[in-house]
């Protein structure tokens, strides 16, 4: 949800409009005489670990060598990446 408001009214219900944003709500501060929008307020990203580790533990031992086999060692990924870079190149 986006709540757009003049910057008098956020002034006035500065903290019912925090706790809009704190359960995900956007807010757009307009400077009505202007027209304007000078400020976007949103919740703030956290990062979470856990689901970060969990994330990683699902994916992990997708890209293997028995899937890609021409990825046996470290000097065949590099020239597989090489061969693929100069494939791709484009020239405008």
């Amino acid at each position: 949800m986006t709540l757009t408001v003049s910057v008098s009214q956020l002034r006035s219900n500065i903290s019912e409009y925090l706790d809009r944003v704190s359960k995900g709500a956007r807010l757009l501060v307009n400077d009505e005489k202007r027209g304007k929008t000078i400020a976007h307020i949103t919740k703030a990203q956290t990062f979470d670990k856990d689901a970060y580790e969990k994330k990683l533990r699902k994916v992990a031992g997708i890209f293997t060598a028995e899937n890609h086999p021409e990825w046996k060692t470290k000097a065949d990924v590099i020239s597989w990446v090489r061969k693929n870079r100069l494939a791709n190149e484009r020239k405008f």
